[in-house]
């Protein structure tokens, strides 16, 4: 009879301390995660500004420098007319 009492305080313990355990690294994971999609949210922000800004750059040229750094005026019409969130790389 006593072995009941006993048992279920060392199975209530070690049930306690097995969630005390994970908890830690649980709650560290989604501070993380939370983390990295605030990082990520600031990232592509300011991705969007950046191409913002250097497609107004680009639109500020003058035939001359744009021969300079090597740009058809087709090239900049083209890179002009994609979506704001668009890189110059492979999004479509």
């Amino acid at each position: 009879m006593t072995t009941a009492p006993i048992h279920s305080l060392i199975h209530g313990g070690i049930i306690r301390a097995a969630k005390s355990v994970i908890a830690g690294p649980v709650a560290a994971v989604a501070k993380m995660q939370n983390a990295m999609v605030t990082f990520s949210l600031a990232g592509w922000l300011m991705r969007l500004y950046r191409n913002h800004r250097s497609r107004r750059q680009l639109a500020a040229l003058d035939s001359r420098l744009l021969a300079d750094i090597g740009i058809s005026e087709a090239d900049r019409q083209a890179e002009l007319g994609k979506a704001f969130w668009k890189t110059g790389g492979g999004d479509k």
